[in-house]
């Protein structure tokens, strides 16, 4: 008997015992005892039974109020949770002081039964009504529950945030009570769910203020919506620190479940951040025993993934052979076994010389489909065995296999490669309908699975041209290379590679593929040299050509095409590629010729007419002829018939640099200016384009003579406030940074020297996206605005800036402001500068070693200043000697 049952009985003999009590009244005492202890004793039918026997019974009785109480309890244990509701709401008129009481549960039978709108305002009709009632503070907690549940966060957040309400006034009184502690969590996802990251961060150092008081759950709760929310708002440096703080919140007493949480946080965030080796050790921390299984599973995919993405399959399937020599029984060991056993094919496909991961991989399939042949990963297991016997051309044996996967997977990408498979393997075996029709079924069945189609459309086409091919139907071969040069018409059969499927396993020579391609377009060609598609098939012929690349060959075929077909109504798509071809064999001549005739005869073709233009004003660009490229480029954008085409507004960009070329500035300003305004009102307006307009505009404008006779320099205030639009619109990419470099440069210029200072400071921000040759840009400026500088001071101040110039060109000559963690060289332009100006102060301060160093370094970076810095060296080295002396 429990010490609970014995304290009822207690008080059932001092009830019981008092010699005052009148016979009726032991009879009532003796009901209502008997209904205490069948409900201590969980027994809820007859607690329920006995309480409302009790209350039919005395319904005058001093305690009729709380067996009532009790009936509706006992209810709720039962899960009886509307009659619950119903005999509260009903025996209400007998609660007495026990109202408060009465509400509350009538509240919580309401949310247990799912219905969170009337729960949440009964417990909030309570905390009006009884002003005195020790359940207020628990009762907005809990209708702030309530309102959660609906995801009705402005009634929660209003409970919560009232400052007149019950539980801010609890907040002030008592910050870590634990019902306070609770509805503050409540709050800080409700401002998580919101998307209030700053919200988020004020509950979370509201809660720190208290951190003791939280238990350890509370405490890993509370960290981990500060986690998502800084995760969410893309500050991953922040999310990354709050992920390990969660570890270690986690992990003292160890908590499993939250410690695998805050492992794979912080593997997310360092994924993000590009730290993969540091990703892969957080991940490996969930493959540890007693991990949850779904952490467990999602550990190793993150595992896999980012091994592959590193190329580091090694470690990968060191990784899971261990996890699976510890723990081959636990629940993650298949899809432990799938990933490993993927691994080693991808191993295999790389390496096929190396038969054992081959022999790995359908080993580690074997495995898992022996011990659960009909499980959730079998038909990805049956689709990758398939894989293996077919890359050992065991093409039986993958047919079972493809066809075991067909039957067990679901409608995915995954069924379809194992139904295009399955047909590949009936090919080998020369059974061509039963191959067909697998094909057939991959374009009919997967038609609207958009995934597909990309990986598999234009490959079961041509699998099954060549079985209507084998089975001699004119028909349907028609019918089949009809539809590919439709649907493909870039493609044409070119190329002849199938991806598996997310491993990427190739199953072909792509260096045959066009040969492939050419050799079944030649046979159509001869079964069917009447075909309406001949003239079709035998331009994909000509186009094969061009994907090995053979020139030769290809102007051989379009020049062939052209005289065979001279009224056809692909003949622009052939003079076209015929001219491109010249080009790219080398022979402009002939090339410039045929696109300035094309431009003749076909001048409204809007997909070609405008390229062979765009080509012609290259052409001119690269030769040197800035007029003549401005002038192309502008018949691309001014032509009415080309108005809708993608080279209107880059043409206008390149009509402004061939002005500039040309020292045309205010027409290259014209072209820039008319470019930029028309990037905002047009939706087709390239993505990109504009910012690359602000920059061609901006340094035009620098090189523009101002008309402002008082104000020489007012183009270069012009052009800062171009490249501020820029920080308008991107504010934090590479673009922004290239765009800070140039407006300190403006800034310098302009003699604003504290400007040109903040600006280039932009560039070496610790976040910075910029690359090595804006940084150097950067650097070298902020080395000629410290000139500046010193030039105002005198003395010992004088010098110290003339130093810390000489320091910034240093560092960019001699590397020293590389990110080498992300492989980068320096520039050679920069650099080269940067050694001249580092040189020339070296000497300015008689530091002769230094400055021999580095004309001898230049002389070994850059041969060809080798005559004309060797006596240089001789002269510093003479000097140097003389004074030493």
């Amino acid at each position: 008997m429990t010490i609970l049952r014995q304290s009822f009985l207690i008080l059932s003999v001092l009830v019981l015992g008092g010699g005052q009590v009148l016979a009726a009244s032991s009879r009532e005492t003796r009901a209502y005892a008997a209904a205490i202890l069948a409900f201590h004793d969980e027994m809820w039918s007859v607690a329920e039974t006995d309480f409302n026997q009790f209350v039919e019974s005395y319904p005058n009785s001093t305690n009729a109020p709380m067996a009532a109480l009790l009936a509706a309890q006992s209810q709720m244990k039962q899960n009886h949770f509307s009659d619950a509701v119903k005999v509260l709401r009903d025996r209400e008129p007998l609660a007495g002081n026990l109202a408060d009481q009465y509400d509350s549960w009538m509240a919580e039978a309401q949310f247990q039964n799912g219905d969170f709108a009337h729960a949440a305002e009964t417990w909030t009709v309570l905390a009006k009504k009884y002003p005195g009632s020790l359940l207020r503070l628990p009762a907005v907690v809990k209708a702030a529950a309530a309102y959660a549940q609906l995801a009705d966060w402005p009634q929660h957040d209003a409970l919560l945030e009232d400052t007149n309400g019950v539980f801010q006034h609890a907040a002030q009184l008592d910050p870590g009570n634990k019902l306070v502690v609770a509805g503050q969590l409540s709050l800080e996802n409700s401002k998580y769910q919101q998307h209030d990251f700053p919200g988020v961060a004020a509950v979370y150092d509201s809660l720190a203020g208290q951190w003791q008081t939280l238990t350890q759950e509370q405490q890993c709760q509370a960290a981990y919506l500060f986690y998502l929310a800084k995760n969410d708002a893309g500050d991953f440096a922040a999310a990354l620190a709050a992920a390990t703080n969660l570890v270690q919140i986690a992990r003292s007493p160890t908590n499993q479940d939250w410690l695998a949480t805050a492992w794979a946080s912080q593997g997310a965030e360092l994924k993000s951040l590009g730290r993969t080796n540091e990703a892969l050790a957080a991940y490996q921390q969930n493959l540890a025993p007693g991990v949850p299984q779904k952490k467990q599973q999602a550990a190793i995919l993150e595992i896999a993934v980012l091994a592959m993405a590193q190329d580091d399959l090694t470690n990968a399937e060191t990784a899971l052979e261990t996890f699976l020599g510890q723990f081959a029984n636990s629940p993650g060991s298949e899809l432990a076994r799938l990933t490993l056993g993927e691994l080693h094919l991808k191993d295999f496909v790389a390496h096929p010389a190396d038969t054992n991961h081959l022999a790995a991989a359908q080993s580690q399939f074997d495995q898992l489909l022996a011990a659960a042949t009909n499980g959730p990963l079998a038909g990805k297991a049956f689709l990758d065995r398939g894989w293996c016997f077919w890359l050992a051309k065991k093409y039986p044996e993958s047919f079972t296999n493809f066809e075991s996967a067909v039957r067990n997977l679901p409608f995915s990408i995954d069924l379809a490669v194992a139904k295009f498979k399955a047909g590949d393997a009936r090919f080998k075996q020369n059974d061509f309908a039963a191959a067909r029709a697998d094909y057939q079924s991959v374009l009919d069945d997967f038609a609207n699975f958009p995934a597909v189609g990309p990986a598999l459309g234009e490959q079961a086409l041509y699998q099954n041209l060549r079985a209507n091919l084998a089975l001699n139907d004119a028909s349907g071969a028609k019918e089949t290379l009809a539809r590919i040069l439709k649907t493909y018409p870039e493609g044409n059969l070119s190329d002849n590679a199938i991806l598996l499927d997310a491993e990427s396993v190739d199953d072909s020579n792509q260096t045959n593929g066009a040969a492939d391609a050419r050799a079944l377009l030649e046979q159509f060609e001869k079964m069917f040299p009447n075909s309406e598609l001949f003239p079709q098939a035998r331009l994909a012929v000509a186009q094969t050509y061009e994907q090995e690349p053979n020139w030769p060959a290809a102007i051989t075929n379009y020049a062939g095409w052209l005289r065979d077909f001279p009224t056809n109504s692909l003949r622009p798509q052939a003079e076209y590629a015929l001219a491109l071809a010249h080009y790219q064999a080398g022979d402009e001549t002939n090339a410039l010729a045929e696109f300035t005739a094309f431009i003749g005869q076909y001048p409204t073709n809007e997909e070609l007419a405008p390229l062979a233009q765009w080509w012609v004003a290259d052409y001119f660009f690269r030769t040197g002829n800035w007029t003549g490229a401005e002038t192309n480029y502008e018949a691309v954008f001014q032509n009415p018939a080309w108005k809708d085409s993608r080279l209107v507004y880059p043409a206008q960009l390149m009509a402004g640099r061939a002005a500039m070329a040309r020292q045309g500035f205010p027409d290259a300003n014209r072209y820039f200016a008319s470019l930029i305004s028309d990037s905002t009102g047009d939706t087709n307006f390239p993505p990109g384009l504009a910012v690359q307009a602000k920059f061609a505009y901006a340094v035009s404008l620098r090189q523009t003579p101002s008309t402002d006779t008082n104000n020489p320099l007012a183009n270069f205030q012009t052009a800062t406030n171009i490249l501020s639009q820029i920080l308008t619109s991107c504010p934090t990419n590479e673009a922004a940074m290239r765009a800070w470099g140039e407006i300190g440069d403006c800034d310098l210029l302009l003699n604003d020297l504290t400007a040109a200072t903040n600006a280039y400071a932009q560039v070496f921000s610790t976040d910075s996206p910029a690359d090595i040759s804006t940084r150097s840009q950067a650097q070298f400026g902020l080395g000629l605005v410290l000139e500046k500088m010193a030039a105002l001071a005198d003395g010992h101040g004088q010098n110290t800036l003339l130093k810390m110039a000489r320091d910034n060109y240093y560092d960019v000559f001699n590397g020293n402001n590389l990110n080498k963690d992300n492989g980068e060289e320096p520039d050679p332009s920069w650099q080269k500068r940067a050694a001249l100006e580092t040189e020339r102060l070296d000497e300015t301060f008689q530091e002769w070693p230094q400055a021999v160093l580095i004309y001898q370094d230049m002389t070994t970076n850059w041969p060809s200043l080798q005559p004309a810095l060797e006596p240089k060296i001789e002269k510093l080295i003479k000097e140097h000697s003389e004074a030493s002396q």
